[in-house]
């Protein structure tokens, strides 16, 4: 990219005559085979290395302007006023710290060396404050604010050749000596005016946009629908959430009352057992005080030399003892009734209870409203061909 600027007419006053400071500017001669059809000679230049080169302070880089004029040196570079001030200002403390022997006599004079060239020249408040302003500069600044601009994109193959030929086929802008070297008509290649290419497709080129345009309007409208089915999956996970726990709360539930009348029936079935071995006990406790009470009647008879009642109370005891013997299972077997919990169904119930529920996928139908906003878009390629 360059500027391409017209400057015949272009000065306010009198026309800058190009002095020899400035014959490094990279000037050309007209652009030959422009299409916008210059009757004047034009210049091609780089504006920022321009401005930067003559437009801008040495020193701070800022940009002379109207309040801020270019003051020139005794050697003819020019510097800001702000600038120039802090040169003399520098050297004036620099004086101020040498012993008064070795001083010049002239008490207000410094020695300052231009930050370009380095010439030394001697100068004094009134000096500072007399510097000529450079006009060349102002001529220049003038220049470039008056001047009509334009931008001119070369060809990057053939250097300082505009682009202003469109090819067809190879759909490029291309320069005259691409029209000649690399994009022959012999060779199949359409090759027309840029200014007629950009009046024959700048249709097509509105076209695009405008389809392009309507696209990204859908796509706005669709992520605006999407943020709200987003929204609308935020709730359905809160309530699939609470269903889940919900059902392992009915399931917790089941299981507790089961846990419940597992250990009542274990209650019951301790006590009828409890009940029998207590009952045994009871009837061995009776016959044992029967027989103890047998055995004292018979010792006190015999104590007593009652021979009747010895005998008497003998026949009782065998006739007693003749019946049926007391056997406890739990002494005379050794055997006793025990219990355990019978879990034959516990692991088809883990199994179960580890495949118990799932969480699946349903597909249903947004909400009317994203229906009826957002519309199919179609594209439509816009071809060059």
């Amino acid at each position: 990219m360059a500027k391409a600027a017209q400057f015949d007419d272009a000065f306010v006053g009198e026309k800058p005559s190009m002095a020899p400071s400035m014959a490094h500017l990279n000037l050309t001669e007209e652009l030959r085979g422009s299409t916008l059809s210059l009757n004047k000679r034009s210049m091609v230049l780089d504006e920022d290395r321009f401005e930067e080169q003559f437009l801008r302070c040495n020193i701070c880089k800022d940009r002379f302007r109207n309040d801020s004029l270019p003051r020139m040196l005794p050697c003819h570079h020019s510097f800001c006023q702000k600038c120039i001030d802090h040169l003399y200002r520098l050297a004036s403390e620099q004086r101020q710290s040498y012993s008064s022997s070795i001083r010049p006599l002239a008490s207000s004079a410094v020695s300052i060396n231009c930050p370009t060239c380095r010439s030394n020249f001697v100068a004094t408040d009134e000096t500072i404050r007399r510097l000529p302003t450079d006009h060349r500069v102002v001529q220049l600044m003038d220049f470039v604010h008056h001047t009509d601009r334009y931008t001119v994109t070369f060809c990057s193959k053939h250097s300082l050749q505009p682009l202003n030929f469109f090819c067809e086929p190879c759909i490029k802008p291309v320069c005259r000596d691409c029209t000649v070297l690399d994009h022959k008509e012999a060779d199949g290649h359409l090759v027309m005016d840029l200014e007629e290419a950009l009046a024959k497709y700048t249709p097509v080129l509105d076209n695009a946009i405008t389809e392009l345009d309507a696209e990204s309007i859908c796509m706005e409208e669709k992520r605006i629908a999407l943020e709200s089915v987003t929204k609308t999956i935020d709730k359905v996970k809160v309530d699939l959430l609470g269903q889940v726990k919900a059902c392992m709360t009915r399931m917790r539930e089941l299981i507790d009352e089961r846990e419940k009348a597992l250990e009542a029936k274990v209650y019951q079935e301790v006590e009828k057992e409890r009940a029998k071995l207590t009952e045994k006990s009871e009837m061995l406790e009776s016959r044992r005080e029967v027989l103890n009470q047998q055995a004292n009647k018979l010792k006190t008879a015999k104590d007593d030399s009652n021979v009747e009642e010895m005998f008497r109370i003998h026949q009782e005891v065998r006739e007693y003892r003749a019946g049926p013997p007391i056997r406890i299972r739990e002494v005379d077997d050794g055997l006793m009734t025990s219990f355990l919990l019978n879990t034959r169904d516990e692991a088809m119930l883990a199994s179960r209870i580890g495949s118990f529920g799932d969480v699946t996928t349903k597909v249903e139908t947004t909400s009317s409203r994203m229906k009826t906003s957002v519309k199919p878009f179609v594209y439509r390629s816009s071809s060059f061909r």
